[in-house]
């Protein structure tokens, strides 16, 4: 019994740290996504400012395609 509850903490101090890296790695790609994020809408706003523009154009999707129009409602 000693030793099965020695191998079952030795998996679980070994998955603790991997969940701690990899929340770790997650963070820091979240921040660097949120800062370039940020840095893109700043483009925009200035580019629509600098334009005259009052309304900074929406951001397209990942694909560089405008969203698809709304579906016709149903009767």
């Amino acid at each position: 019994m000693q030793q099965h509850t020695t191998q079952l903490f030795e998996k679980y101090k070994h998955l603790s740290v991997t969940y701690e890296q990899h929340t770790a790695h997650l963070t820091e790609k979240y921040e660097q996504l949120s800062a370039n994020y940020e840095q893109l809408r700043q483009m925009v706003m200035n580019m629509a400012s600098q334009s005259g523009d009052t309304h900074a154009p929406p951001f397209l999707s990942y694909n560089n395609q405008p969203p698809p129009p709304p579906a016709p409602p149903l009767c």
